[in-house]
């Protein structure tokens, strides 16, 4: 993608300004619900996601963010957004405002993320990592697993891509690993499971090692 110099990196789930996810990822000292979450365990780990994005993406970087971005306006992580490196492109899950399935909602937040630093906004896309006899692999890029017997959300049904001999690479799940024996073919980047990006470089390496 680009010039050598500029890298690919995907990632899911940062849920900014979200109290459960503080609370679940351990930003949120002695609170036993979302309730008792306060605003600066909000703020800490939003920073923590701030400085580990940052530590492994450059200025220059494309950066694949695979939905739940956020579950506030956009309007209200402007700055937040505007301190992440590179070229955000936003695959928009569930939670992001900018989803279709908020309806007539989803024209007016998909302006707002435009307006607010995000390059592209779409429902799922293809793209290509470096590897392969042709030099390139292709991968599709959907929040959501494939739709199979085991991994048929009802709520999102119509939203999950059907399984395909294409790799995938997803969010959603918010598990703390990165493949399932049952998820074949199927690569969760989601913050949960890597607390930073991942680079296309080690996208290959789980696919060679599948």
């Amino acid at each position: 993608m680009g010039t050598d110099s500029v890298r690919t990196f995907f990632t899911a789930d940062t849920h900014f300004g979200h109290r459960l996810m503080a609370l679940h990822r351990g930003h949120a000292p002695g609170a036993d619900s979302r309730d008792d979450v306060a605003l600066e365990h909000v703020r800490t780990h939003d920073e923590d996601i701030v400085a580990s994005w940052n530590s492994v993406v450059s200025a220059g970087d494309v950066v694949w963010h695979l939905g739940d971005l956020t579950v506030k306006h956009t309007a209200e992580i402007a700055d937040t957004l505007r301190r992440l490196n590179g070229r955000i492109r936003l695959v928009v899950g569930n939670h992001d405002r900018a989803h279709p399935h908020f309806r007539e909602r989803a024209i007016t937040a998909q302006q707002e993320l435009l307006r607010n630093g995000i390059e592209y906004v779409c429902t799922a896309a293809r793209v290509t990592v470096p590897g392969g006899n042709s030099g390139r692999i292709p991968v599709m890029l959907s929040h959501f697993p494939y739709r199979t017997a085991s991994q048929d959300d009802r709520r999102f049904h119509v939203w999950q891509l059907e399984d395909s001999d294409d790799w995938l690479l997803h969010g959603h799940t918010h598990s703390h690993v990165a493949m399932h024996a049952e998820l074949p073919r199927q690569i969760h980047v989601g913050w949960d499971a890597w607390r930073r990006p991942v680079s296309e470089v080690e996208i290959l390496r789980l696919i060679r090692s599948a």
